[in-house]
């Protein structure tokens, strides 16, 4: 995989090799803060890149042999580059969609009503093959997510959780936003849970930023959703049919008992808590080693409150 560095060094490259034919490796290097034999696998890329198509005339002409020879860089057909950009009717509707996302997702602009304008008017309904629809977020509480987990400060959230009245509030250190289904999420450190938790967009109804840095807490987890291989599935009554709202899902199914949910599985300390908090609404857990873990934890909370441990 090609480094961040050696493509932002590419990109530069391109114009100055255009500009400056019969040009040393050496100062090439130099320019860019490299080395010469970097400079030539530099080339080896450039001299496949360019349009679409990888046909002789869409790519650059590098002369690497001369190179390699004398140490001299002829950098020739740049100028496909210029050429006016065809899109077929595919690449045009892909190109339409993404751009009603971004617009959707952070707000619409200028530029992108412009584009959006421009191509629709060249490809006519091309765009409305294809459609993604994503819920609505606020775009300064997105603005002021941003800003924390940039600057690594705590946020304090208000939010409302499907099946409870009124709202909530926690005081979270903010760590990453993720597009996931169509609804943006937060992924955040919960100080009162003193665990990963994530947050829907659209269910937050305000953030204020806590004038307190963020703790250590190395990385969220990395297959809150569809990464992750494993599967739970939950038979619930209809009491507990939010959960196929809240919580990104695989398969959603009625059935007699009331709602049948595939979910993917980030944890198996995430499914037995779920399942605990759902409590009788719970009709059957198709993975017996969380209906185990759950029978453990259930046993140990009622331990708790046995009359030999001087509780009640």
């Amino acid at each position: 995989m090609r480094s961040k560095e050696q493509l932002a060094r590419l990109l530069r490259m391109v114009p100055y090799l255009s500009a400056n034919q019969g040009v040393t490796t050496a100062k090439v290097a130099e320019v860019f803060g490299t080395t010469p034999r970097q400079v030539i696998r530099d080339l080896e890329v450039l001299q496949f890149c360019g349009l679409p198509g990888g046909m002789y005339d869409d790519l650059f002409d590098v002369d690497i042999e001369g190179v390699r020879e004398d140490g001299h860089i002829f950098f020739r057909n740049a100028d496909v580059l210029s050429r006016p950009l065809r899109l077929r009717p595919a690449e045009a509707a892909s190109l339409i969609t993404a751009l009603q996302l971004v617009a959707d997702i952070a707000g619409e602009t200028d530029a992108a009503s412009s584009a959006l304008a421009k191509l629709t008017d060249a490809f006519g309904d091309e765009g409305t093959r294809l459609s993604v629809t994503v819920a609505a977020t606020d775009p300064q509480q997105r603005a002021a997510l941003t800003a924390a987990i940039n600057a690594h400060s705590a946020v304090e959230l208000t939010y409302r959780t499907p099946g409870r009245p009124g709202t909530s509030q926690a005081i979270v250190e903010p760590a990453r936003l993720r597009l996931v289904d169509g609804f943006t999420y937060l992924d955040a450190w919960s100080r009162p849970r003193d665990a990963w938790r994530s947050y829907r967009l659209d269910r937050i109804e305000s953030v204020e930023v806590v004038d307190d840095r963020v703790s250590e807490r190395g990385e969220p987890p990395s297959a809150w959703f569809g990464e992750s291989e494993a599967r739970l599935t939950l038979t619930v009554k209809p009491a507990a049919r939010w959960i196929a709202e809240y919580y990104p899902t695989l398969a959603v199914e009625d059935v007699e008992e009331g709602l049948r949910v595939t979910f993917p599985l980030a944890s198996q300390a995430w499914a037995a808590g779920l399942v605990l908090r759902l409590g009788d609404d719970v009709v059957e857990v198709g993975d017996p080693e969380i209906a185990a873990v759950v029978r453990r934890r259930a046993a140990a909370a009622l331990a708790l409150y046995e009359p030999s441990n001087g509780v009640g």
